[in-house]
């Protein structure tokens, strides 16, 4: 009858206990990129959802999405294409974007072209599914260009075989800056293009067939990414060990430190998405044609909620636990009934034997422990039991020890604190509260020497037959060392404080000095290089106009020449006090280099700037500082050009400004001129 049992407990219990095989098609080969993957596989978040994975790596002409929707794998890893898919109508579902920002790049030879427009008629190594990056060209108006097969080998973009390849910013970088190979790498971020990176994805059709199971392989691919995040040196071990050579650790630590700047899983939760995101997405296709404007992806994020249940099944899971409870519980009577006896005749001899050898371990432990092991009695304070040890801790001898009240075993200050705990641990004691008879306590024992002894003491109360407590059992340990080490590493570390906070300064000291002129304390030609490019793209972004004044001091080598460089100096601080109150917040104002000085402008309108700057060029023929014994004046010419009206990248609108200063000073010098396209007849 128990067989039987057993056998039909087992009937109804074994489908809980497979693991359904799948497989997991990546988009590409083994590296870092897919450590969460490798996590939930090593920890066994995956099996603990259910599912035994197995990973399929990706060719260089594989496809990801067509192997799901083919059937080869029930999920796969793609990216923002997959709105493209949605719209198409094919049944794709996004799960979880593990990149809240795509590692896409393209990556080119900084000689040969240090923007993107430079791209333009150029060999570009691109892969068919790389949507983003085509639509990265589209939108910055780049349409001639030769697309070259990847051969996924940057000596190909090194040797001068292609002038352009696409790449992951988490990967080829690496490999380019190993040789010192000095290369421009371009983002469609740059142009508006914000697209998910990595994306989990499954279909409706394995959703509908098993929807919590698509659930649990979620969570367990989302928990397998927090793991890889936070332990990334153990996960290139895994890599090398298990998966793939192909890159060595350095490279793989490489990819981990960009994937958590794409993830950024301290500001977003790792798997997040957002309806709004991915209609941006879509939108962004269609004003590149490459969907129409009627386009649907609805149906593309994956929504985590109960689907409902056929009527049949909730009677019929009813009935299956009514059986195993009922083959359960013939089960757990059978088995008392054959033990029951055996246990009844080996109870008595077991704790006869357990009590004698605990007394004997006890005693033992005691008497050899390092620690003081001793008890007291509640009613008269006085130790009933003290190991020997306790004459290597204080001094006293163990019959001393016992010979004394508890008082005199403790400083004044330590008896008031532990007469406070007990009194305490008793009242709690008495309203219930079973975790009151555990007690931790550092207290301060007196010598035999004279001395003071620092220990920690864990103590029990012990209850009678009635459950009421009649002494305390402890244990009491040396930590004169340990307090020692506590107090020399808070010394240490308010030293480290001190050098830290020092060391915070100093940087903030050196990055100041960094970006500023030493002379006027105007901003540098470095930081103006940086800000130029980051407001021109923020600009194009946000569609408002941008304004460039490039000045010149007039026959500043006459100053220098006629009255010394000091009196030069003198000038150029002079210029800088004089406008300085005048130039808005948001402007850059720059020392360029020599007497030349740069304004930019955000949000400024040609007109607007071209009136600020006849302004400024009339303060500055105002200006007259005491040299010596001499009154010095001078003059400036200025060039102005703005964005969108003449230059649309940085140097371009450099350059325009630069003429423009140019013609300022052909024709005459103090004054302003605005570029034009085709110069005045």
């Amino acid at each position: 009858m128990r067989h039987q049992v057993l056998i039909l407990f087992a009937f109804f219990c074994a489908p809980l206990w497979a693991l359904e095989q799948v497989n997991l098609q990546l988009n590409w080969k083994h590296q870092f990129q897919f450590a969460g993957y490798y996590a939930a596989i090593e920890k066994g978040y995956f099996r603990d959802a259910g599912y035994e994975v197995t990973l399929i790596e990706a060719g260089a002409e594989h496809d990801p999405i067509a192997a799901v929707l083919k059937g080869n794998a029930l999920f796969g890893v793609g990216a923002s294409e997959l709105a493209l898919h949605r719209a198409r109508g094919e049944p794709v579902v996004a799960l979880a974007a593990i990149l809240q920002h795509s590692p896409l790049v393209l990556l080119a030879n900084s000689k040969v072209a240090n923007n993107v427009h430079a791209l333009s008629g150029r060999r570009i190594m691109l892969m068919p599914h790389e949507t983003e990056l085509y639509a990265y060209l589209k939108r910055e108006g780049i349409t001639r260009y030769r697309a070259v097969p990847h051969s996924f080998e940057p000596d190909d973009l090194i040797s001068g075989k292609v002038e352009g390849i696409s790449g992951y910013s988490t990967d080829e970088p690496f490999l380019l800056d190993k040789v010192g190979f000095n290369y421009a790498m371009f983002t469609p971020r740059s142009s508006g293009i914000d697209f998910y990176g990595d994306t989990l994805f499954t279909t409706e059709k394995a959703i509908q067939a098993n929807p919590k199971g698509v659930g649990a392989f979620r969570a367990a691919a989302i928990k397998g990414c927090e793991y890889a995040m936070v332990h990334p040196e153990e996960i290139a071990d895994l890599i090398l060990a298990r998966y793939s050579k192909r890159h060595e650790k350095d490279h793989l630590m490489f990819e981990a430190i960009e994937m958590q700047r794409l993830m950024q899983p301290l500001l977003v939760e790792i798997g997040h998405m957002s309806e709004g995101r991915w209609l941006q997405i879509a939108q962004s296709y269609v004003e590149l044609g490459m969907l129409p404007a009627d386009n649907k992806i609805t149906g593309l994020i994956y929504e985590d909620r109960p689907q409902k249940l056929p009527i049949w099944v909730l009677p019929l899971m009813a009935i299956g636990v009514l059986l195993i409870i009922v083959a359960g519980l013939i089960a757990i009577y059978f088995g008392r009934l054959n033990r029951r006896l055996a246990t009844e005749v080996a109870a008595r001899h077991e704790m006869e034997l357990v009590a004698q050898r605990s007394e004997e371990r006890y005693r033992m432990l005691a008497e050899q422990s390092s620690d003081v092991i001793w008890t007291l009695d509640l009613a008269t304070k006085c130790f009933t039991y003290v190991s020997p040890s306790v004459e290597r801790l204080r001094g006293f001898t163990a019959e001393e020890v016992m010979a004394e009240t508890m008082e005199n075993s403790l400083t004044q200050e330590s008896l008031v604190k532990v007469n406070a705990i007990l009194a305490s641990s008793l009242e709690r004691l008495a309203k219930g509260d079973d975790s009151a008879r555990y007690a931790t306590v550092e207290i301060e024992q007196p010598h035999k020497n004279g001395g003071i002894v620092s220990a920690e003491v864990v103590t029990t109360l012990l209850l009678d037959e009635a459950g009421k407590p009649y002494a305390v059992h402890g244990i009491t340990r040396d930590i004169s060392e340990r307090r020692t080490a506590q107090l020399r590493l808070h010394e240490i570390n308010e030293q480290l404080r001190f050098k830290l906070d020092e060391i915070e300064k100093l940087q903030a000291a050196l990055q100041e000095q960094a970006i500023r002129d030493a002379l006027t304390g105007c901003f540098n030609r470095r930081y103006f290089d940086e800000t130029l490019e980051r407001e021109l793209s923020r600009a194009r972004r946000e569609g408002y106009p941008l304004a460039l004044l490039m000045l010149d001091l007039d026959h500043f080598k006459q100053i220098n020449d006629t009255y010394g460089h000091q009196a030069g100096d003198e000038a150029l601080k002079m210029l800088v006090e004089t406008l300085s109150p005048d130039v808005r917040q948001d402007d850059v104002f720059c020392r360029y280099g020599g007497e030349e000085f740069a304004v930019l402008m955000p949000r400024m309108p040609l007109a607007i700037a071209a009136d600020r700057a006849e302004r400024w060029r009339q303060m500055i023929a105002d200006i007259c500082f005491k040299f010596g014994n001499f009154d010095l004046r001078f003059t400036a010419s200025i060039g102005v050009a703005s964005y969108p009206e003449h230059g649309k990248v940085p140097d371009e609108l450099t350059q325009f400004a630069d003429l423009a200063l140019y013609m300022a000073k052909h024709e005459g010098r103090n004054r302003v001129v605005v570029y034009e396209e085709t110069p005045p007849d």
